[in-house]
């Protein structure tokens, strides 16, 4: 493998980093909004108004699709390699390329009508109503084309890599771990 192969791989990983503190952030924000909403019920008998609405369009984008890539590059997610890991290793090499190469036009195909929706969102003003105001939505529409286009470019680095190596692999790293992304 070419040296800038890998020295591309260490700036993409720092960028899904950024994508697992941004999810992480999130995350947290969400648990003490929901936190805020529970103690307002309980101690002054009235909910934050909209808050469900909030949660589900602001906070769940946010910890979900800036993640994916760091998520979809620890090899968490379910495999048909398990399945034909019996058969040949030019087999296993081919039945990864082609799932790749499907994986990929699944993402593009989503980070592309993902990117035509945020668009219209944009002109549009679109927005939902929680507690009696409206909120504006399409900011965080954008978060699906991006997790999707950061989905697609892991997958072109093991694509790569699985046209330069002979063995097969679903993984760019594959003793990934947390100091592959501090170095």
């Amino acid at each position: 493998m070419p040296e800038s192969y890998f020295k591309s791989y260490k700036v993409f990983n720092r960028i899904k980093f950024i994508g697992l503190i941004i999810s992480g952030m999130g995350i947290f924000l969400m648990m003490v909004f929901i936190v805020g909403d529970v103690l307002s019920r309980n101690f002054f008998n009235k909910s934050i108004p909209g808050g469900y609405e909030i949660v589900r369009n602001y906070f769940m984008p946010v910890s979900i699709f800036p993640a994916l890539a760091y998520a979809y590059s620890t090899g968490i997610f379910p495999r048909i390699t398990m399945v034909v890991s019996r058969f040949s290793k030019n087999y296993q090499r081919f039945n990864v390329i082609v799932m790749l190469a499907a994986e990929g036009i699944l993402f593009t195909l989503l980070a592309w009508y993902g990117l035509q929706y945020a668009l219209e969102g944009v002109r549009e003003g679109l927005a939902f109503p929680a507690g009696g105001k409206l909120y504006p939505l399409y900011p965080f529409i954008f978060l699906v084309p991006i997790g999707a286009g950061l989905l697609i470019i892991e997958v072109i680095f093991i694509l790569i890599k699985n046209l330069y190596e002979k063995e097969p692999s679903m993984r760019v790293l594959e003793d990934q771990n947390e100091e592959n992304y501090s170095s």
